[in-house]
C-alpha cells in the first residue's frame, strides 16, 4: 500500500512564497571538483598561516621591534 502524494510535493517556492515553475528551478547545481579546489586553497592557505604564526612566535616581540629599532638608528647615525 503506498501513501497518496499530497498536492505540494511538485511544488517550489521561492523567498518570496511564490510558487515556481519546476520543483527544482532554484536548485542549482554545484560543480563538486570545483568546489573541492577553492575549499582546498582555504585550507592549505589556512594551515599555511597558522603554521607560520605558530613557528614566528617563538620569537618575542618586544625583542624583535627593539632589534628593529636599533637597526635603523644606527644605518640613520651613519648616513648623517
Amino acid at each position: 500500500m503506498s501513501i497518496p502524494a499530497s498536492p505540494t510535493d511538485d511544488v517550489s517556492f521561492d523567498p518570496f512564497g511564490e510558487k515556481l515553475d519546476s520543483p527544482h528551478a532554484a536548485a542549482a547545481p554545484r560543480d563538486g571538483a570545483g568546489h573541492r579546489a577553492v575549499a582546498g586553497a582555504f585550507w592549505a592557505l589556512a594551515l599555511l598561516l597558522v603554521g607560520c604564526r605558530v613557528y614566528l612566535s617563538d620569537y618575542p616581540v618586544a625583542q624583535t621591534v627593539a632589534s628593529v629599532g636599533e637597526a635603523v638608528r644606527t644605518h640613520l647615525a651613519a648616513a648623517f
